[in-house]
């Protein structure tokens, strides 16, 4: 009980400190962000709100950082009738793979209890799965929880291990055979505490998406995904709210932001990179984690394509109103990998240069309200 309260007084203490300020007038500003828009102090620090030169409605436009307030914004944009389209990622995959979209082929699916889908590539398992990998596996592939969430239970693999049978080894050089990942999947633990009423069990294995070319030069070997934040406006039609490039060098295969990527501002037009933003530090960063070399002023490659991608899936289901699209750009063109109706309204404005909530994004929150009243 004493923790927080003290974090809250060191906190405004430094920012206090760093403008000239006095502590309880930081602390008078926390309390009338979050009394007025819900924005609480992880909001204040990590947006940075506290930073001179913009008014207390302009620091009202940012989404709350979490929790309740952003739980009823998803509900009422994205209705949880409509969820399991995008939480389970074999029904994304159909679904949005049967409308010509270009998605990761699935070469795999695990789930002990269900060994006998009218598919041909099921498998509950361990002789199944190692006998499915030895088919699949020479071009790499990932395994990802069926209903994963924030990154967890993720392995890429570039392909099988040169001096052992059934063995392959992830970009991290990282050995496993069938029954490490099956191992490997069933710890569910942080699964089941970040999506709960999600099934933990079962798994993808899907083909491994290479990044562009020069992507691969300028950052490494790991599918590094555009955000997409997307908006079904009030007369129907699909925009793009923002976009967030998340950087994440090294081979750990995944890039969120809880491990260790950044999160880059790009612009959409352009697809220019802008500065960016870690979860670990409230300053801004513009270099390649480990490097000296700028990412500041890089254009994406495909981008066109990959921003008419994000506009016709989120046509596609548009009772769906908003919807965070991961979308890999890949040595064959813009890749859609996953959607998130709950989507992470941190992400998308960590490295923002203001708040999402203005505009039509909130026109149509106030329709919905209204029609909901």
């Amino acid at each position: 009980m004493v923790r927080f309260p003290l974090r809250t007084w060191r906190a405004a203490s430094a920012v206090a400190r760093t403008y000239n300020l006095r502590p309880f007038r930081v602390l008078l500003e926390e309390a009338t962000l979050y009394r007025k828009y819900g924005l609480d102090y992880h909001a204040y620090h990590h947006y940075r709100l506290y930073e001179p030169g913009r008014s207390l409605e302009a620091k009202g436009r940012y989404l709350p950082y979490g929790g309740s307030r952003s739980n009823s914004l998803w509900t009422l944009l994205n209705p949880p009738r409509y969820w399991s389209l995008y939480d389970n990622k074999l029904i994304f995959n159909r679904f949005f793979a049967a409308l010509g979209l270009p998605l990761a082929r699935i070469l795999a699916v695990y789930d002990q209890r269900s060994a006998h889908m009218a598919d041909g590539y099921s498998s509950g398992t361990v002789e199944q799965l190692a006998g499915r990998l030895a088919k699949v596996g020479a071009d790499g592939f990932v395994v990802k929880p069926v209903q994963g969430i924030q990154g967890h239970r993720i392995l890429v693999f570039a392909g099988p291990a040169n001096d052992a049978a059934g063995m392959f080894e992830t970009l991290a050089g990282e050995r496993y055979d069938a029954a490490g990942i099956i191992a490997f999947a069933a710890d569910t633990a942080e699964l089941v505490a970040q999506n709960p009423g999600a099934d933990p069990h079962g798994f993808l294995v899907e083909e491994r998406v290479r990044p562009h070319p020069e992507l691969a030069a300028f950052i490494g070997p790991t599918l590094c995904t555009v955000r997409f934040q997307t908006l079904i406006a009030r007369d129907g039609s699909p925009r793009i709210l923002a976009a967030v490039f998340k950087l994440q060098p090294g081979t750990s295969g995944v890039d969120h932001l809880l491990h260790g990527a950044v999160g880059c501002w790009v612009d959409v037009n352009t697809g220019t990179l802008g500065r960016g933003r870690t979860r670990v530090n409230d300053e801004y960063t513009t270099t390649i984690p480990g490097t000296d070399r700028s990412f500041v002023g890089y254009r994406l490659p495909a981008w066109e394509e990959a921003r008419l991608l994000a506009l016709e899936a989120a046509a596609a289901f548009p009772w769906a109103r908003s919807i965070g699209w991961d979308i890999g750009i890949s040595d064959r063109g813009p890749v859609l990998i996953e959607g998130n109706e709950r989507w992470s309204t941190s992400l998308i404005q960590l490295p923002a240069p203001e708040g999402l909530f203005t505009g039509e994004l909130k026109a149509v929150v106030d329709q919905l309200k209204g029609c909901a009243s």
